[in-house]
């Protein structure tokens, strides 16, 4: 069973191994700057005192979220640690009066598009050479019912 909750500093280390592990792009500071910003957004999943994963989402405005960054650490993939945690970010987003979420993913990464299928995003469009690498990125969103 995963527990769900808010970041805190002590987490650093092993959200910034799952980051580390999960994305080409590595920039751990920013995930300070994540947290100062919008701790009520930054979640992990925890068993027996592990971070299996994380999810950081934030505000754009007074009714738009945006999913930031979610990942799992390879030994927890498949199991629903990121089904719970954007299930309880889209809650907080829901409980802030937030009516539509965004996200962005590698056109490449058919898994977690699959997911977030699953959750009820759909596609709205691209953006070209998003990524430093020059992959594209697929733009989604969600609207959130209250």
């Amino acid at each position: 069973m995963f527990l769900i909750r808010q970041f805190t500093p002590k987490d650093f280390q092993q959200v910034i191994s799952i980051e580390k592990d999960a994305f080409r792009e590595h920039d751990p500071f920013l995930y300070m700057k994540l947290y100062e910003m919008s701790s009520e957004g930054f979640l992990v999943a925890e068993k027996d005192g592990i971070i299996a994963g994380f999810v950081v989402g934030i505000l754009i405005s007074d009714i738009e979220g945006k999913i930031f960054s979610i990942a799992v650490n390879k030994k927890n993939r498949g199991c629903g640690v990121a089904t719970l945690l954007i299930k309880t970010l889209l809650n907080t987003f829901r409980k802030k009066g937030v009516t539509n979420v965004e996200l962005e993913v590698r056109k490449s990464n058919l898994i977690a598009q699959e997911l977030y299928q699953k959750l009820g995003f759909y596609v709205i469009g691209m953006a070209p050479r998003y990524y430093c690498d020059g992959e594209s990125a697929i733009i989604m969103r969600k609207i959130i019912n209250h």
